[in-house]
């Protein structure tokens, strides 16, 4: 079944706002098996709206919108979209009254023109928002979703698991393994796993994260079996770079290893600047293993709170492999991380450039620091330092404890 997706938005258009919604889109349709065969952004005009729904009608099989469900006078989606199926748009007493009941749960007052926000094409279905106010609303295979992401986020998978059995669309389950891999490039990756690549009705891609590459595998539920063999094979030739599979991620790992060894972390920070302990305490549960985060930016923090000597830093300079050392032998707990380096854009030199950063780790009494020169802006640098660090912890955990 093709789909096309059309994201409404000024702001998408003139650099004001950066479009993720159809990558997780996307995503969403891939677990159906659904191909999104393109994209449409307009602007939020009316025949520009129309228009694309019109080309949309004549070239796939399900219209995906996303934007222009709100209060405002630019929201304007659902009027165009019950133009163009040629019904009233309606409002449905009980979903008014459940708007107004959100409005008041969120101390906020219920005006008029929010009611714009519970209107719908007559004979459309809705699926409930709960985690904003207007419905997504469904007719005639054109379902319109408000542009914030995490209402698409709440709303769009259970639209899907709807839709698809109303349609019958899927005769046998879509079965999705991703592996999750780090630390080796996209094109290499691709050379030491393409021989595997061979069996039909398995389909494969590679997607770039931040946190990774993924190599995903797709097929029917009824070969399973077979992709769990292409899985086997995989690990074995490239089972270094592989830290996780599905929706693991580089620091819920780090986190359900220490849980698992039962040690407690610590982070010492000064270019990536609270950007490790942050990922960590992203994690549900960090709290059983996390005791601390120290950002030590300037040499007296480092010297004041971490007891890094001044004659280390004279002598070697903040960064470098010395004071990442003793930067985690700063820290009490059993495994300590430290990041020191130039994420620039400024702050380089020919001995030391701009992306070079050492990367302490402690386990226990051992020591380890790796030392990188990152490529990428200023942020970029601080990312892959952060996605870099945990990932050789991953690595230690499981080859040396």
């Amino acid at each position: 079944m093709k789909v096309g997706v059309i994201l409404v938005g000024t702001e998408l258009l003139n650099g004001g706002m950066l479009d993720t919604n159809s990558l997780y889109i996307a995503e969403e349709l891939n677990k159906y098996g659904l191909e999104m065969k393109f994209k449409i952004t307009v602007r939020d005009f009316r025949d520009e709206i129309y228009s694309a729904i019109d080309y949309c009608k004549k070239n796939v099989d399900l219209i995906i919108i996303s934007g222009g469900l709100g209060p405002t006078l630019d929201d304007i989606t659902k009027e165009v979209i019950a133009e163009y199926v040629k019904k009233p748009l309606v409002v449905d007493d009980d979903e008014l009254e459940e708007l107004k009941e959100k409005f008041e749960r969120a101390g906020l007052k219920f005006k008029t023109l929010n009611v714009k926000e519970v209107e719908k094409p007559e004979g459309a279905v809705t699926f409930k928002n709960d985690v904003g106010m207007a419905p997504a609303v469904y007719i005639d295979d054109i379902v319109a979703f408000p542009g914030v992401p995490k209402e698409l986020y709440n709303m769009l998978p259970k639209f899907l698991d709807w839709y698809v059995k109303e349609k019958k669309i899927l005769d046998d389950e879509i079965y999705i393994k991703d592996l999750i891999t780090y630390g080796i490039a996209e094109s290499l990756l691709y050379e030491a796993v393409r021989e595997f690549f061979t069996e039909e009705g398995i389909y494969y891609e590679f997607l770039v994260k931040d946190y990774g590459i993924l190599i995903r595998l797709q097929s029917k539920m009824s070969n399973k079996n077979k992709v769990e063999k292409i899985v086997k094979k995989i690990y074995n030739k490239i089972g270094e770079f592989i830290f996780g599979e599905d929706n693991d991620r580089l620091e819920k790992k780090v986190v359900e290893l220490l849980k698992k060894l039962n040690m407690n972390i610590s982070t010492a920070e000064s270019c990536t600047g609270g950007m490790l302990a942050s990922k960590l305490i992203d994690v549900p549960g960090i709290s059983e293993v996390f005791y601390e985060g120290v950002v030590s930016y300037s040499n007296e923090a480092k010297i004041n709170r971490l007891g890094v000597r001044k004659e280390i830093l004279d002598k070697y300079g903040a960064v470098s492999e010395e004071v990442a050392k003793e930067m985690v032998t700063g820290l009490t707990t059993d495994v300590a991380l430290s990041t020191t380096g130039i994420a620039g854009p400024d702050g380089g030199s020919e001995e030391k450039p701009v992306g070079l950063v050492y990367m302490g780790i402690r386990i226990k009494d051992k020591i380890y620091v790796e030392k990188r020169v990152f490529r990428g802006d200023r942020n970029k640098v601080r990312e892959r330092t952060v996605s870099h660090t945990l990932f050789t912890l991953i690595k230690i955990l499981n080859e040396d404890v």
